[in-house]
């Protein structure tokens, strides 16, 4: 399966749809104690994640393009990896997910779970599929030793 849209991208068309919502569906606003204090936190842990991500991948000289993962040289394992196999992507939705607390409505959680859906089907699965080829029995036993997000 081909993936289309750079994850980067999917992050900024949801932003767009969480502002939208808001804007336009005021009636599903809710009040959200310390919503700073919450959505700061997010997103610095979002930031922490996706650094630590990056990091990772620089450590082992691979590739952190999302659009050729058969050019991935090893599977990376270890650090943030060991405890997900998708941070990057993590990191994303933690930010998405900052956005919208932020925004104090409740559509604006719609595209956060979008985003997740979205990622999953397009990018990971296919991302997936490709490193079971590149990589067989030592990724299958990754897939099952390491949670996709979480």
């Amino acid at each position: 399966m081909e993936r289309k849209v750079l994850p980067i991208f999917q992050v900024a068309i949801a932003l767009i749809l969480i502002e939208v919502l808001n804007r336009y569906f005021p009636l599903f606003e809710f009040k959200l104690p310390l919503r700073g204090v919450i959505s700061s936190s997010l997103m610095l842990f979002s930031i922490v994640v996706a650094f630590l991500a990056v990091y990772s991948f620089s450590k082992h000289k691979t590739t952190v393009n999302p659009t050729t993962p058969e050019k991935t040289s090893v599977i990376v394992n270890t650090g943030i990896y060991a405890y997900s196999r998708n941070p990057m992507y993590l990191a994303m939705a933690i930010f998405l997910l900052s956005m919208a607390l932020f925004c104090e409505n409740f559509l604006s959680l719609l595209p956060v779970a979008l985003f997740i859906w979205f990622i999953s089907k397009y990018q990971i699965v296919p991302e997936e599929q490709t490193l079971i080829e590149n990589f067989g029995e030592d990724y299958q036993n990754y897939l099952t030793d390491v949670r996709r997000w979480l």
